[in-house]
């Protein structure tokens, strides 16, 4: 109670067994005939069902409240709305590329058609991959203009994007004149630069052109601008009149062509692209001599919430070296590096999404997106992460009772695990303390000693286990490992394992 009588309120009373409690107390203290404070009495029970609506509205309200910050934000829209006042838009899927070779059978003219399509097999991929020779149509002499390959001749790196979806002249609506109308499109993931928006005015079909904003545009330009919601659906959005033209009024007269594709499922193995039923003249066979790059899920949140300010801070400009690799990681890559190599040139190192080097295509298109981020007088030099094979051993005591071959397995997987190219990063710290420590923690584990901890490259009088049990790396190595294999040297439960 107060000084003047009356009773505080307790504002942490916010779920069902306080507020009930606390309405319960208020009774007592304003209806002292009331004493039947049972489950069964009817005023207990409008007291909990305004309990309940209250934990029910405190719970709205935190949650609005929450969703209103990004650090404490959960909801994909919300952060995207967030993100959305600084001008930055969360990285959509993207659609992993590939450098093909194909050989032709004999000597003469030969036309890569533009949209060419290449595709993986189901039994060595779990679905048929898709990709497709999507630049300008490409023609050549066979004898002059490729490499002889035995009885063959070989077309080395012709750029293949994964593209899941071919979608012409879709109608997605009817203009009525209004301003700011928006649009979707029906397939998604929609890949950047594919899409072709025609209005048709009078009869006449007018194509319309791309911005990332419609801030700059004049009232008569034909602009529009790409929005994609928290389910990764691309939205087209015309201007108002004054930023940006406002579509003619017609039934059925705005359609759409574009590309649909993306995902780490793009992210193929090597040599597994080796279908195609494009028309292509002597055409024998293809493959990927390296594994497909750059597919990527859309951002998650924790990465977009940090990424975002910094690259507001940065203002669409590449700098420094923090601002290239913001840019890069914004672009979709899964790591990156950068360093002045000069006073006007910047060395990018790039690790597309999975790991592995990144494809041609992938870093033309990245240098593309930098284009007209940079200072006009950097270059940029992009170049592919150094792997680093780390070799391991060491002896495993497991219980008597326990599976060997079990063991052994998740021995493996936690090996792998420690090295999954999520975990590791450019100029990394190997501990032997978390080798210890992921080993250690498998049930059926008695002991475990590591004897093994260097770099495959180290020279043979290298020590065995760094003395400081820290295995470091340079500024441009990313740690890798092989498979563990297993001995059985001594009998009982002691394992030898190394790889």
């Amino acid at each position: 109670m107060s000084d003047k009588g009356q009773q505080l309120i307790d504002y942490t009373n916010k779920d069902y067994d306080a507020l009930r409690e606390s309405m319960l107390e208020l009774a007592r203290e304003k209806l002292p005939a009331w004493t039947d404070h049972s489950p069964n009495d009817l005023g207990v029970v409008l007291l909990e069902l305004f309990a309940y609506m209250g934990d029910m509205l405190f719970y709205y309200q935190d949650r609005i409240a929450n969703e209103s910050y990004l650090d404490s934000a959960v909801e994909r829209r919300s952060v995207m709305n967030l993100l959305r006042l600084i001008g930055y838009e969360l990285r959509p899927p993207r659609p992993a590329s590939a450098d093909l070779s194909l050989w032709f059978s004999a000597p003469g003219e030969v036309v890569i058609p533009h949209g060419a399509e290449f595709t993986t097999k189901a039994e060595d991929t779990g679905e048929s991959i898709r990709f497709r020779y999507i630049r300008t149509e490409q023609s050549f002499d066979v004898k002059e203009d490729l490499t002889p390959d035995g009885e063959l001749w070989l077309l080395k790196k012709l750029p293949v994007v994964q593209v899941d979806a071919v979608v012409e002249g879709e109608v997605i609506g009817s203009s009525d004149g209004a301003a700011n109308q928006r649009f979707s499109l029906s397939q998604s993931p929609l890949i950047d630069n594919t899409l072709v928006v025609h209005v048709d005015t009078d009869g006449y079909a007018e194509t319309w052109q791309q911005k990332e904003t419609l801030l700059f545009s004049r009232s008569d330009d034909n602009h529009f601008v790409v929005r994609r919601d928290e389910k990764d659906i691309a939205w087209i959005e015309f201007g108002d009149g004054k930023y940006g033209r406002i579509p003619s009024r017609g039934r059925d007269n705005i359609t759409v062509s574009y590309l649909a594709g993306g995902g780490e499922k793009g992210n193929v193995p090597a040599n597994t692209i080796t279908e195609s039923e494009a028309d292509i003249n002597l055409f024998e066979r293809c493959a990927n001599p390296q594994a497909a790059s750059g597919g990527a899920e859309h951002e998650a949140l924790a990465v977009a919430a940090e990424r975002g300010p910094r690259l507001f801070r940065a203002m669409g400009r590449t700098v420094t070296a923090e601002d290239y690799v913001a840019h890069a990681l914004e672009f979709g890559v899964g790591k990156a590096r950068a360093r002045p190599a000069s006073w006007n040139r910047i060395e990018l190192y790039v690790a597309p999404v999975g790991g592995g080097t990144p494809s041609d295509t992938l870093k033309e298109d990245l240098r593309h997106y930098l284009e007209d981020k940079r200072v006009v007088t950097t270059q940029v030099d992009i170049a592919d992460p150094v792997y680093v094979s780390v070799r391991l051993g060491g002896s495993l005591i497991i219980e008597p009772y326990a599976y060997a071959d079990e063991i052994k397995q998740r021995v493996g997987n936690a090996i792998r695990e420690l090295f999954h190219f999520d975990n590791v990063d450019f100029e990394y710290r190997l501990y032997i303390s978390k080798i210890y420590e992921a080993v250690e923690a498998i049930q059926g584990v008695t002991a475990v000693h590591v004897n093994k901890l260097q770099r495959h490259d180290a020279p043979a009088d290298t020590r065995p286990v760094p003395e400081d049990g820290t295995l470091l790396f340079e500024w441009d190595e990313i740690p890798v490992t092989e498979p563990v294999s297993w001995s059985w040297p001594s009998g009982g439960n002691k394992w030898q394992w190394s790889n």
